[in-house]
């Protein structure tokens, strides 16, 4: 057996060779576009992209540092004494102390859209005898 290839074949191989080459250097140039162009939407949104993870790093560093500590201090305290029961009921009064502190916020509220309401419907007829009067 030989290792002779025929002319053509060195042709046809030249030609993928020569494609092959074309290809890669677009590729390169487009690589080179591409970058650029990510590098300026990186640069763009690199703030909001900085807050999300500062705004994640910091609860996950809260919660794993400080809070799973806590619950697990937390799960070796007993239960029949009278540490927890002063927890439970001043959690109980606090959570009193919200309920009552949202109720009078909510009266206010509707107080005030009452009032306004009122008011508006007064200046209506207000106006409407000021026209009445102004016809006589």
């Amino acid at each position: 057996m030989t290792n002779e290839t025929s002319p053509e074949t060195n042709a046809f191989l030249a030609d993928v060779a020569d494609k092959l080459e074309s290809a890669a250097s677009n590729l390169e140039a487009g690589v080179g576009a591409t970058s650029a162009a990510i590098g300026g939407w990186t640069s763009k949104y690199a703030n909001a992209n900085f807050a999300s993870k500062l705004a994640y790093t910091a609860c996950y560093t809260f919660s794993y540092g400080v809070c799973f500590p806590i619950f697990v201090a937390c799960h070796y305290i007993p239960k029949n004494n009278s540490l927890v029961d002063g927890l439970v009921d001043g959690g109980a009064s606090a959570n009193t102390s919200v309920d009552q502190f949202m109720e009078r916020a909510r009266a206010g509220r509707l107080a005030r859209k009452e009032q306004d309401l009122m008011s508006s419907e007064y200046s209506e007829i207000a106006e409407d005898g000021a026209g009445a009067l102004e016809l006589i």
